[in-house]
């Protein structure tokens, strides 16, 4: 079966990591994405600023969606603390 859109579900053993979530249950990843911003997840489980991704591919498996992003990929960026300089 083929699926057009990206779903993950949590892997048993990290249910503690993730309150609320039903492990081995199929979700839209881009669900799964904002349940782990609103809750400062990311935050918390990650404690390095190089890393990029929020669903952990440990801790999730996916399937679906589009082909797999290239290696070069680095996820969204976030906007600078930095005032603008004048124009």
């Amino acid at each position: 079966m083929l699926h057009s859109i990206r779903e993950a579900r949590l892997r048993r053993e990290y249910a503690g990591l993730y309150p609320d979530l039903t492990p081995g249950v199929w979700v839209p990843a881009c669900t799964l994405r904002d349940y782990i911003l609103e809750r400062g997840l990311y935050q918390r489980r990650t404690g390095a600023p190089t890393h990029r991704r929020l669903l952990l591919e440990s801790h999730f498996e996916f399937r679906g969606g589009p082909a797999a992003r290239p290696s070069t990929w680095t996820g969204p960026h976030e906007r600078s603390d930095e005032p603008a300089e004048p124009t």
